[in-house]
């Protein structure tokens, strides 16, 4: 894996991870379908933004109930098991969340996490209640490299894409940083966009659009596919407007959202000589290295070394590996 170019390394935490319990603060609805949630925990190792955690999305205090052999007839329904996992189904598996923002203060650390309800798992979070005690693993994964004092950093975000560019914006705040977010449509934008005030200026100009973004000094520019907010079109089509302006600038781009969203932005770096990072959205079951299911093709310094000799690509993990990669390494 080659390192992140011009950019200098950050300031990466010790490798430190555990199972840590935590308590739910705040867990409200932003927009149609995501909520922003809060969590205290007593301690919580050093973290970067880009790291996520695996949060077990299941009642923690239940105790599985006690075995015990039933008569079954053929073609008998079971209700008189009582087995809740038989009635409904339920999330067994931890589900991968992104950290978007930290707070450490006197009573623990605080966990930021905006998620978006898409099944099972994601259901049974919004229903928890302040007060509730959730288990969670983490920090995981490769976080963010930052960016060069003089450089300017633009962040990126698509959807559930936004939340690790809301704590990168947040540990950059005071230097030189442009945001874009973008959705669907406003009600699917998860964060509180408010107008720039000024009748027929550019959308695709950053302003103080973003409440979360301004609080740090950051402007920010907003995109929606319908036009209900900010500029009409998609996010890409925003930055590389934004990037035209902006030719020969010394840029640092990060991205966070859709796959397609990502090759766009990926080449958009690319056709500029623009320094790229991209975190990566994959199926994760362990989010650890051990079940393997977080795959992506990543190119090879030397062809010639392993693993898989000969070839100019090789597997890696978006788990370990990743979830941050130099966007020029990888094979889309």
């Amino acid at each position: 894996m080659s390192d992140f170019g011009t950019t200098r390394p950050a300031e990466r935490p010790a490798e430190a991870k555990g199972i840590f319990g935590g308590i739910v603060v705040s867990n409200e609805a932003i927009c149609r379908e995501h909520y922003r949630l809060v969590i205290r925990l007593a301690q919580f190792p050093p973290s970067v933004p880009g790291q996520f955690v695996q949060i077990g999305c299941s009642d923690i205090e239940v105790e599985p109930p006690p075995e015990r052999e039933v008569e079954w007839d053929e073609g008998r329904s079971l209700p008189a098991l009582r087995a809740p996992e038989l009635a409904a189904p339920a999330a067994l598996l931890r589900r991968p969340f992104s950290l978007g923002g930290r707070r450490d203060t006197h009573a623990g650390v605080e966990l930021d996490i905006i998620y978006r309800v898409t099944g099972t798992g994601t259901a049974w979070l919004s229903q928890a209640r302040s007060g509730k005690r959730v288990s969670l693993i983490g920090p995981l994964g490769r976080g963010f490299t930052l960016p060069d004092e003089e450089q300017t950093a633009v962040l990126a975000g698509g959807g559930a894409g936004i939340p690790p560019m809301l704590y990168l914006g947040a540990v950059l705040a005071g230097r030189r940083v442009v945001a874009f977010c973008g959705a669907t449509s406003r009600d699917l934008l998860p964060v509180t966009f408010q107008s720039a005030g000024e009748e027929g200026c550019d959308p695709t100009r950053p302003a103080m659009t973003v409440a979360e973004f301004a609080r740090h000094g950051i402007p920010a520019v907003v995109s929606t596919n319908d036009g209900s907010a900010g500029f009409r079109g998609m996010i890409t089509e925003a930055l590389e407007r934004y990037l035209e302006r902006t030719a020969g600038a010394d840029i640092v781009l990060y991205a966070c959202g859709p796959e397609a969203m990502l090759r766009r932005v990926a080449e958009l770096a690319s056709a500029r000589g623009v320094e790229c990072q991209v975190s990566v959205e994959r199926a994760m079951a362990c989010g650890m290295g051990t079940c393997q299911s977080c795959c992506i093709r990543v190119r090879k310094a030397d062809a010639r070394q392993p693993p898989m000799a000969g070839s100019p690509w090789a597997w890696r993990l978006a788990c370990t590996d990743g979830p941050v990669f130099r966007a020029a390494d990888l094979l889309w």
